[in-house]
């Protein structure tokens, strides 16, 4: 019992916030606002009880139980702004004011709305609910609406007022394992919908009342469109990458930076030097702390008396906490600039102060502090690495620092700067590597080469010199203009030296996410090599960073084929496991012009597996909803070869790996997996809708646990041309990819009678312009008896077939249930089994893979209503 009570005593009080966090964080659903108030109000009032007694174990529980019930009302208070399934999809005509600085972006200018009234609606009013909106153009006003007028030609900016004819949806997101949850951070960033405009009416309003109603991040939203703007017309002569990164660094304008300056920044490890991160705030902060002091020696100073009523430190500090909060607010005031300002204002408060007992107290405050204002910041990437970052640098340094005494001469003191800065880098490299995994399943192997020179140059000049120079457009523009032009020399240098870099093919070395052992392991591996104390294991201590080098992604056993469909949105991608090798048909959608599918979901989702290498990739057909994520796949992963229906002239022919024309005939075997192309035939196809939808390559998976179909787009007249030619026998599935989305134009009654199989997938995105799937296709589906998979409702869907066995299914965004997620109204079943019918696929031959329903390991499939 004692030596329970001394471990309970050794943990912070904030630590339980965290914990309590992350508890109700793997909540399916929440349970309501009474227990939310009843867990608050019961935990404040044990901790009141517990302070009394002394007992601290006590007062951690007493906290954990009052930070669980501020948590859980706080999620549910966000829950509760979300946007109603019956608004979606309706027009509304609203009144409210801009309140983020607009982005550019290829489809549209997006930024965020505040909605304060309406003035037309068909549905309940969204009023006073903030929204993200995409702009796509300056429509004309539709007869009907309230005061329309022709719209400005000049975009809308922060804190201005608008009319604007919306219509909106709940903000549903992708959803795949290992891969960014955009619904968390909605929920987080306190967005209740997504949407677009429609028509649109600048409200012009006196000044005076215009700046009333203006709010402190309003102004910080103009003044950053103000300085990008000037900035932009400054660098106007310089490179576009250059310019980009100035801007980004700036006002955290992160999409000003293409999608390959990010593919190179991430594989050279400085991927965090490039967004507002902690790292640029703690610099500066400190840069204004060492020129605070500098001027707090100056003999004004003194003379005033100003340090007789404040000590130096605490000014000191205070400018640094002011400098950091100026500049997150210019940068657009993001989640990691909140939780480092945070944890800048906690530490400052308790160092200045004299209230702090140890730097583990004080990182455990502001842990405790950032997750109380901000209750989903544990769940973020940053947050750990932040904390983990500053506490290895402590606890590295710690014990040197004590140990060495201060050099004489500058080139002994230089040498011994030069010394430290090696090792606080190999203290924060060591400390984040498991992190790094966890995380970003990936370690760069260039990183701490790269790092060497862009740190200091972005960090200690870049950053301070662009900073300055936005300080001086506006009054200065030809001083603003030269610095920049510096910091703009200074940037392609750095640019330079990084490309190749990149292009090495050992720059990255991937790494599976590992699991909670090896993590673990790995932690306190790096907790013993990096603890003050002598220890005479510290050698051996490397051996518990092995694990995260296990090969992971493990393929199916012999005679086993696992099938998994991403969510990619209104798009195809499919990956094909066999016991041997690995094969991609088709890679996903184009979403802009520095986005797809394969930055977004097919490369960060293999790599949180470990895999960096496919044995061959099929592109169905040109279209950009198959095709658009093949560039990034060809930059990212080791492709053996590609195949596909593509004209001549297309990059993926071109692109140095072997290439193979789609046609009929085609076969080869993995071992026991037979692959068959089935179409397109010698000569071209036509199709009613589209020439490339009709000549998508069908191929057919025969393994001895099941059959696959993978079908495109192909059309009612081409499924009748595959029945024809190849009958029942030789479509017959266990499953079929569904063919063109589930469309209307496809999926003809006579082709799910031959294929006849036990579950269909239709990828597709959530409210799709298309309506896909089609109520008569859904309907087909239902009276066939087949399970119709959605990747809307679903999310990435798995389905391992192996011998003798039912296929087991695995549906992403259903079997792993946060209350967060959006949920579509036929999820609650369950199931995705559709209703029983009369209509059975008829019986298959013996010789053929038997057909079994799948098996989720949790309880037998139940009917459910149709999508």
């Amino acid at each position: 019992m004692r030596s329970l009570a001394a471990l309970c005593g050794a943990i912070p009080l904030p630590v339980p916030i965290v914990v309590a966090a992350l508890l109700v964080h793997r909540l399916p659903a929440l349970p309501g606002p009474q227990v939310a108030a009843a867990l608050l109000v019961g935990g404040l009032l044990a901790l009141l009880l517990a302070v009394r007694i002394g007992r601290h174990a006590w007062r951690l529980a007493a906290v954990g139980i009052a930070a669980a019930g501020w948590v859980l009302g706080v999620a549910g208070h966000g829950l509760a702004e979300r946007l109603q399934p019956q608004q979606e999809g309706r027009d509304f005509v609203v009144v409210g004011r801009v309140t983020s600085m607009p982005i550019a972006a290829e489809r549209g200018t997006r930024f965020v709305f505040d909605i304060e009234r309406c003035l037309q609606a068909t549905a309940p009013c969204p009023e006073r609910r903030r929204v993200r909106l995409s702009w796509q153009g300056f429509a004309a006003p539709e007869s009907g609406a309230a005061a329309a007028e022709p719209a400005s030609a000049t975009m809308p900016a922060p804190g201005e007022r608008w009319q604007l004819n919306l219509r909106l949806k709940r903000p549903h997101a992708l959803h795949n394992p290992g891969v960014f949850d955009a619904e968390l951070r909605a929920l987080e960033e306190g967005i209740a919908a997504n949407g677009y405009v429609r028509a649109s009416r600048r409200l012009a309003l006196p000044n005076r009342r215009l700046a009333a109603g203006l709010t402190l991040a309003t102004a910080f939203e103009a003044a950053r469109a103000h300085l990008r703007s000037a900035m932009r017309t400054a660098l106007a002569g310089a490179r576009d990458d250059v310019s980009g990164v100035l801007v980004a660094l700036v006002v955290g304008d992160q999409a000003a930076i293409s999608n390959r300056w990010w593919e190179i920044f991430n594989k050279t490890g400085i991927g965090h030097l490039m967004s507002i991160s902690g790292l640029h705030i703690t610099m500066l902060a400190g840069l204004s702390v060492l020129v605070a002091r500098r001027l707090l020696r100056a003999r004004l100073v003194a003379r005033s008396g100003l340090l007789l009523r404040w000590p130096a430190q605490r000014i000191a500090w205070l400018t640094g906490v002011v400098t950091a909060f100026l500049y997150a607010g210019l940068a657009g005031w993001g989640i990691p600039a909140q939780r480092t300002c945070w944890m800048l204002l906690v530490a400052g408060l308790s160092l200045a102060g004299g209230r702090s007992r140890s730097m583990l107290h004080v990182l455990a405050l502001a842990a405790g502090v950032v997750t109380v204002l901000d209750p989903w910041a544990p769940l973020a990437a940053g947050f750990w690495l932040s904390f983990a970052a500053v506490g290895a640098i402590t606890l590295h340094g710690s014990a040197h620092t004590a140990r060495t005494s201060r050099p004489a001469g500058w080139r002994s003191r230089a040498r011994a700067v030069l010394h430290e800065a090696v090792r606080t880098q190999w203290a924060a490299t060591l400390a984040l590597a498991p992190l790094g995994a966890l995380f970003f399943s990936s370690v760069s192997l260039v990183g701490p080469i790269a790092n060497a020179f862009a740190i200091p140059l972005v960090s200690a000049l870049i950053t301070p010199l662009a900073m300055l120079a936005a300080a001086c457009l506006p009054w200065a523009p030809a001083l603003g203009s030269a610095l920049l032009s510096i910091a703009a020399f200074a940037t392609g240098a750095m640019l330079d030296l990084l490309e190749p870099l990149a292009a090495s093919p050992l720059a990255t070395l991937v790494l599976a996410r590992p699991d909670e052992p090896a993590l673990l392991l790995a932690s306190a591996a790096v907790a013993l090599m990096l603890w003050p104390a002598a220890l005479p294991a510290r050698p051996v201590a490397f051996a518990g960073l092995l694990p995260l080098l296990a090969p992971a992604g493990e393929l199916p056993p012999a005679g086993a084929l696992r099938i998994t469909a991403f969510d990619v949105g209104q798009g195809m991608a499919v990956l094909v496991e066999t016991p041997q090798r690995r094969l991609l048909y088709d890679a996903g959608p184009v979403y802009g012009r520095d986005s797809d599918a394969g930055a977004r979901v097919i490369v960060p989702w293999l790599r949180a597996r470990g895999i960096d290498r496919l044995d061959a990739v099929v592109i169905s057909h040109l279209d950009s909803d198959h095709s658009g994520g093949l560039p990034t796949l060809l930059r990212n992963l080791r492709i053996d070869w590609l195949a596909g229906s593509l004209p001549v002239g297309h990059p993926a022919r071109e692109a140095g790996r072997p290439f193979h024309e789609c046609r009929r005939g085609q076969a080869w075997r993995w071992g026991e997996v037979a692959f068959d192309v089935l179409h397109p035939g010698q000569e071209a196809a036509r199709g009613a809708k589209s020439p490339t939808n009709a000549s998508s390559c069908v191929l057919r998976i025969a393994a001895p646990a099941a059959r696959v179909l993978l079908t495109g787009d192909i059309e009612a007249a081409q499924e009748r041309a595959l029945v024809t030619a190849y009958g029942p026998a030789g479509l017959r599935a266990d499953l079929v990819l569904a063919p063109h989305h589930g469309s209307g134009t496809s999926s003809s009654a006579e082709f799910l009678a031959a294929v006849a199989p036990a579950h269909a997938i239709a990828q597709l995105g959530y409210r799709n312009r298309f309506g896909h799937p089609a109520a008569r296709v859904d309907a087909r589906h239902r009276e066939a008896g087949i399970a119709l998979l959605r990747s809307d409702r679903d999310g990435a869907i798995t389905l391992t077939f192996a011998k003798g066995q039912p296929p087991r299914l695995e549906r992403s965004r259903i079997d792993d249930r946060r209350y967060w997620r959006v949920r579509l109204a036929d999820d609650f079943a369950g199931s995705p089994a559709t209703a029983p019918s009369s209509r059975r696929p008829p019986p298959r031959p013996r010789h053929e893979p038997g057909r079994q329903r799948a098996s989720t390991g949790r309880r037998p499939a139940r009917p459910v209503a149709p999508a």
